[in-house]
């Protein structure tokens, strides 16, 4: 029953092919301009946090923009039928997740892609493996944000919801700005963001650090709390 409705998920999706030009055009120009600002040599490090930024980044925006279309989904009335059918909400909620997830992949790699054929990002096939592996599965509590703003708000709010959440998230997370430069109570507040430790656990992975626990337990624990967050918007907005 789950694949059957992803498949019909991922067919809708990719029917619009204009959420690849959406999805790869920013974070791949922003790639660009900021692995080569400045006229010092970064080292391999700051070069790895600026991959697994942008390709967050670009992540994030893909993944954000679904709460529109999932808002116009509700307006046409394709919540309802969805209630009407046998599909569990838990069905519904995995196959939707997991449709905003397949538009996050895109940017992933193709910034990977211009870090290593541009700027000679060298990592083992393993960290290459690794950190796409985490910047794609750990977009989930940003999916599940995503689906929740989809179904509890109205139209062309959710759009500017997801605009302003993907905005104040890369900000705020240090994908566009590092940490190390935000003011203390800033980066204090930072590393209680899913952002955050989602760039953060990237980085170690490509760097060849072990795992950081604390930074996987506010991962999960955001996961937790905005799937519950989408499971409530679904059946609000099935029944409006």
């Amino acid at each position: 029953m789950l694949l059957g409705y992803l498949r019909l998920e991922l067919l809708r999706t990719v029917r619009d092919g204009g959420f690849l030009i959406m999805s790869l055009a920013a974070p791949v120009m922003m790639y660009l301009l900021t692995s080569h600002m400045g006229g010092d040599h970064p080292t391999h490090a700051d070069d790895v946090r600026t991959l697994a930024g942008m390709a967050g980044f670009g992540a994030l925006g893909a993944v954000m923009t679904t709460s529109g279309g999932i808002a116009e989904d509700k307006k046409a009335g394709w919540l309802r039928q969805l209630r009407l059918t046998p599909l569990p909400t838990v069905t519904v909620i995995i196959g939707r997740g997991i449709t905003a997830m397949f538009l996050a992949l895109p940017p992933v790699l193709a910034v990977s892609l211009l870090a290593g054929l541009v700027n000679n990002v060298s990592l083992s096939a393993a960290e290459w493996g690794e950190m796409t592996a985490l910047l794609w599965v750990g977009i989930v509590p940003i999916a599940m944000l995503a689906l929740g703003c989809g179904y509890l708000i109205e139209g062309a709010k959710a759009h500017s919801v997801g605009l302003i959440s993907y905005l104040m998230l890369s900000v705020v997370g240090g994908l566009l700005i590092d940490t190390k430069n935000f003011p203390h109570w800033l980066a204090k507040v930072s590393g209680w963001t899913p952002i955050n430790r989602y760039k953060q656990l990237a980085t170690d992975l490509a760097l060849g650090h072990s795992m950081n626990t604390a930074a996987l337990a506010i991962l999960l624990a955001w996961s937790v709390a905005l799937a519950g967050l989408a499971v409530l918007g679904y059946r609000k907005g099935a029944t409006a």
